[in-house]
């Protein structure tokens, strides 16, 4: 599978409703599928299951059923667990219950705990278990944890055991994007079906763990509905985008850039852009920028073409300059505008003029963004042309008129709603940066990290993606689609350079220019697993 899903809890269970009533699968036997493969999980991370000290921790609804699988799928093997239950044994109910008896008739044994005392006295052994298995509650839960199950949490938390918690690390909220609750640290969790929001774009991952996703018998094509917008980018999807180059080639099939950037004290985001298009395949690279600071962008890279352009008094383009441009931009393929241009008003008229009229594929980044505050009306798509926006939360809050925290408690929903009412693509560069096309599909980068969030990554990203859409346009490859799949490449690629980068120099002395640095490292690497998957497939 190309693309993977992210559900909501509200979407995961209409696919397992749906997985029975239209396809006649039994829950039970989905339940089952689901403690088989926690079984299958903890073989991967120990061996000799039956030297150590397990606990199952069980709630009473399906979460804790799965946990019953798991620990029969033990007890026949002759592993035993400790197996907690928190309720009485009669108030189980459905499939959770028939898993309970069957755990049972075993011959096994569960030890009830309904109250805060009781718990007391049996958490006093917990310092003894190697392996604890949260299955206390699932992606249901919707307020914090309090009493008994805070207790149980702290408990589990405070010992050096590994904890595999099934479904979601209990007390994460499955839909939210921010921590700060109360929740069982996991070392690995096990999800089913398809991940869930929490999981790839809640800020404590540090909570989940290593995150497994398996399946346990729901038809594939229950995920692909239209409704459900909001996906993972995978490796196998980003190794169908790449194109191999061909031995006839000449630079011209691989697109002529521009990148417009820089002013006076802002250099270094001009040749931070222009560098990582000539390192992401551009056969040109041309950087357009204000005349006072023409020769010191040319002396960075001999393979970068540079001209200047009128200035304002403050050394940033001056509203002229945006005529002589845009019939330049004529016979290119793509164009950058943005990094370091400072915000003067000749600036801000200068880039809604090149916006407005530009007859290629358009990246925006930072002040060509901040061009548009408080003018938002005006940063809309009118022409045949893509226009792809990369704001970070700040900038993203200046365009909406929202404050950052409702941007990053909801950057999802506001993501999409900005790309179809603008007909845009966005990319909010933050945690797990997020691509919303136009068409209404959302798309979430599982790559990158803290080392990336320092200057200029924003400027380098820009390069990237201008670069792989005037590679793209070269080659006839314009389609709505076509244009997505240069974007998601750009963010990837961007990403994966970033996290090779980190690898080399650590998280802490991570620049920019590290990361325009890999992306060579980065490409190949990719490049070389595409051509193998191909040649696999022969």
């Amino acid at each position: 599978m190309l693309t993977m899903k992210i559900l909501t809890a509200k979407q995961m269970n209409e696919v397992d409703r749906l997985t029975t009533d239209e396809y006649g699968i039994p829950s039970l036997l989905l339940m089952e599928n689901a403690g088989l493969n926690l079984y299958t999980t903890l073989e991967k991370y120990f061996e000799g299951l039956e030297s150590r000290h397990i606990a199952v921790i069980c709630g009473k609804g399906n979460n804790g059923g799965d946990g019953l699988v798991l620990a029969r799928q033990l007890v026949q093997r002759k592993i035993h667990p400790d197996v907690y239950l928190l309720s009485k044994v009669e108030e189980v109910s459905g499939d959770a219950q028939v898993n309970l008896h069957a755990y049972l008739k075993s011959g096994a044994r569960v030890v009830e705990v309904t109250d805060s005392a009781e718990w007391e006295k049996i958490s006093e052994k917990f310092s003894g278990y190697e392996i604890i298995v949260d299955a206390l509650l699932g992606t249901g839960i919707g307020k914090t944890l309090s009493g008994l199950y805070s207790q149980v949490v702290s408990t589990i938390n405070s010992t050096k055991a590994f904890v595999l918690s099934v479904d979601i690390p209990s007390g994460m909220f499955s839909d939210s994007l921010t921590g700060g609750v109360q929740t069982v640290r996991a070392s690995a969790s096990v999800t089913f079906t398809a991940p869930k929001i929490a999981h790839i774009l809640n800020e404590d991952q540090e909570a989940i763990g290593e995150l497994h996703i398996v399946p346990i018998g729901s038809p594939s094509q229950l995920l692909h509905k239209p409704e459900y917008y909001l996906n993972l980018i995978t490796r196998e999807q980003i190794l169908s985008y790449l194109h191999p180059r061909e031995i006839k080639s000449h630079k011209g099939h691989f697109g002529h850039v521009a990148i417009m950037a820089g002013s006076l004290g802002k250099t270094g985001a001009a040749v931070l852009s222009a560098h990582a298009a000539l390192r992401t395949g551009s056969g040109l690279v041309t950087a357009y920028t204000p005349d006072v600071v023409e020769h010191v962008i040319a002396s960075f890279h001999a393979e970068l073409m540079t001209e200047g352009f009128p200035s304002t008094g403050q050394g940033t383009f001056a509203t002229k300059a945006a005529d002589r441009l845009l019939e330049l931009l004529e016979d290119k393929n793509a164009a950058a505008v943005g990094p370091g241009l400072g915000r003067e008003k000749e600036t801000v008229d200068f880039v809604h003029k090149v916006v407005r009229a530009a007859s290629v594929p358009l990246v925006l980044d930072a002040d060509a963004l901040n061009a548009f505050e408080c003018e938002v009306k005006k940063l809309k798509n009118d022409h045949d042309q893509p226009l792809i926006i990369t704001p970070h939360p700040g900038e993203f809050s200046r365009l909406t008129g929202r404050p950052i925290k409702e941007i990053l408690s909801q950057k999802v929903e506001l993501c999409r709603q900005f790309a179809q009412e603008r007909g845009v693509w966005v990319v909010l560069k933050s945690f797990r940066t997020l691509i919303a096309e136009p068409q209404g599909q959302v798309f979430a980068c599982p790559l990158g990290n803290s080392g990336m969030a320092t200057a200029g990554m924003g400027d380098v990203l820009t390069g990237v993606l201008a670069s792989l859409l005037g590679t793209f346009a070269a080659r006839g490859m314009s389609a709505p689609n076509e244009i997505s799949h240069a974007v998601l490449l750009g963010v990837y690629l961007h990403s994966l350079a970033g996290d090779l980068a980190a690898l080399r120099v650590g998280l802490e002395t991570l620049t920019a220019g590290d990361v325009t640095a890999h992306l060579a490292q980065a490409y190949q690497e990719l490049a070389e697993e595409s051509h193998g998957s191909r040649g696999s497939g022969a």
